[in-house]
């Protein structure tokens, strides 16, 4: 609205941002749409910014060439004759004590193009004016002006109200005109001027009827407008000082709009403060409460430990100290088969009468596979548990809806937890039948063992029989001779000793052994059970914290904040 006005940006350039800050906009609103309730994104907002993308997209498809310029004001304020000013002719009624103007009136300066442009914004043919037959020298740079005369805002007439706000948010650039008796209306003031901070590129209000005043009494009316816009937020609305009848300002005015139509600009320029002004309604569900905007443009992530802590809790929750020692046992179990002292087994099973060892054996691996089936019941509550734990703890400070959603993400999968748990589980164990190799070098050892420990208590029962009881003949004297009783005595207790102290020692590597494989198991299902919270619980809360920063991203760009 100033001087500077043409040599801004590029109309080429500028519509290209514009369009990337739309862009921007229907993706924050798609982002929103499926994050609404009530804790989440206002339906109204969306609604909202939605409106102005239809808005937006269809005043972008008409004619570039035109700028829709409105005269707004109150009754009385002679709006409608600085309309016929500058149209040049009496084509709007004017009233002075009441309403007269009950539809909007339009001037087109140069009317190729603007006929769907009027339709667009809804003025009746009756009322469109054109000015393209009686286009003189010093109006023709006013071609692609359309001049809109709108309904008094404050009209008793039903329909009027209504008009004025869909023509105020239709058009390029707004032109208010107030009179010296109500130019600090707060009627106007806080129903149009106060939203329309941040628009004060595209505009103007003319302090009109100059001719009832002294010249004193127009600074004072002026300084007293300016300090009221001021506080507005409205610091570079132009003000300009006009009378419809004495014609005093009108050139300023006009040429005020040439500026505005040669610049071609002004529906580009509208357009943009319209979507600064909505995307910045979104700034509260990009920055937490209490947050600084710079803190919330952070990347946000689970911290890098969740998975791993998370794993813990599912390693209790599922039992794996219990599969554990199962494996364990089943190990220790499998190992006597080889490893054990025949005799030493054999004494303590007659000793202990316990005749479903071999079933708990078997049974062992039925155990480790059930337990791999997954946890449910209070293990599926302390997997709950430990999700609500890292969701109240883990999850940083976020705006709404995101604490909600990043927090039902992280519950999202909790069903599909168990069942993954016990897959991993199962998948981890090693093979029933795995038979160490030396298992079965020390079982072919225990057997020569026995074997002699036999022999020679056969032997010497022989010799005892035969050699020292005579009992039959022609016996070898290899069985009869009582001299080999120690010997032989010796052999059986080196034999009996020798297979106990192997069996012993063998038993303890296998516990030494199996302790180790116990111990690789649980790392392994540690990093599974890693594994399942990641894809389960971290992903999904990864993912819509992702949507957060593409969220901020998009608003950024709309808000014209590229970096």
């Amino acid at each position: 609205m100033t001087a500077t006005l043409a040599t801004r940006v590029e109309p080429a350039a500028e519509r290209s941002g514009l369009s990337t800050r739309l862009t921007a906009l229907a993706r924050m609103v798609q982002i929103g749409a499926v994050r609404t309730g009530p804790d989440g994104f206002s339906e109204q907002l969306l609604a909202d910014a939605s409106g102005l993308l239809t808005r937006a997209g269809e005043r972008l498809m008409l004619s570039a060439d035109h700028t829709v310029v409105a005269l707004a004001g109150g009754t009385g304020s002679g709006k409608s004759s600085l309309f016929n000013q500058l149209a040049g002719a009496d084509f709007s009624t004017v009233g002075v004590t009441r309403p007269v103007t009950r539809e909007a009136h339009a001037c087109v300066w140069g009317v190729s193009g603007a006929g769907s442009l009027l339709e667009w914004l809804g003025v009746p043919r009756r009322y469109r004016y054109a000015r393209a037959s009686a286009l003189g020298r010093g109006e023709r740079s006013m071609n692609g002006l359309v001049l809109l005369d709108m309904p008094d805002h404050d009209s008793v007439v039903g329909h009027a109200t209504g008009l004025v706000d869909r023509l105020v948010g239709l058009s390029d650039l707004l032109v208010w005109v107030l009179d010296p008796q109500k130019y600090a209306d707060a009627a106007v003031h806080r129903r149009f001027l106060v939203p329309l901070a941040g628009h004060s590129e595209v505009i103007a209000v003319v302090l009109n009827q100059a001719d009832l005043l002294t010249a004193g009494q127009i600074d004072d009316c002026v300084q007293d407008l300016r300090r009221l816009l001021d506080s507005e937020g409205l610091h570079d609305v132009q003000v300009l000082v006009t009378s419809a009848t004495s014609g005093a300002g009108i050139e300023e005015l006009r040429m005020m709009l040439i500026e505005a139509v040669s610049a071609r600009r002004a529906a580009v320029t509208r357009i943009s403060a319209d979507v600064g002004k909505v995307a910045a309604r979104f700034e509260p569900y990009a920055v937490a409460d209490g947050q600084d905007a710079a803190d919330g443009s952070g990347t946000v992530s689970l911290p890098v430990g969740a998975a791993a802590e998370l794993a813990v809790a599912f390693a209790r929750a599922s039992g794996v100290a219990a599969i554990a020692d199962a494996l364990r046992s089943a190990r220790e179990l499998r190992a006597v088969d080889f490893i054990g002292w025949p005799v030493g087994w054999i004494a303590e099973r007659l000793r202990s009468r316990n005749p479903v060892r071999k079933v708990r054996l078997g049974r062992l691996w039925d155990e480790l596979r059930g337990l791999s089936a997954g946890p449910s019941g209070a293990q599926q509550a302390e997997i709950d548990i430990a999700l609500t734990r890292v969701a109240d703890e883990q999850v940083p400070p976020l705006p709404r809806p995101w604490s909600r959603t990043v927090r039902a993400a992280v519950r999202s999968r909790a069903g599909d937890i168990p069942a993954a748990l016990g897959a991993e589980i199962g998948a981890a164990l090693p093979k029933e039948s795995a038979v160490m190799r030396w298992w079965r070098a020390i079982g072919v050892l225990q057997g020569l063992l026995l074997g002699c420990t036999l022999i020679g208590l056969a032997w010497l029962v022989t010799l005892l029989v035969c050699g020292v009881f005579g009992v039959g003949s022609g016996v070898p004297r290899l069985f009869t001779n009582v001299w080999l009783m120690p010997w032989l005595g010796a052999v059986v207790l080196v034999a009996l000793t020798a297979g106990w102290q192997v069996a012993r020692t063998s038993t303890n590597a296998v516990r030494a052994a199996a302790e180790n494989e116990t111990g690789l198991l649980t790392d392994e299902i540690q990093q599974r059970m890693a594994a399942v919270a990641q894809q389960l619980v971290v992903a999904p809360a990864e993912v819509e914290l992702a949507e957060l920063e593409r969220f901020r991203t998009e608003m950024r760009a709309a808000t014209g904040g590229y970096g």
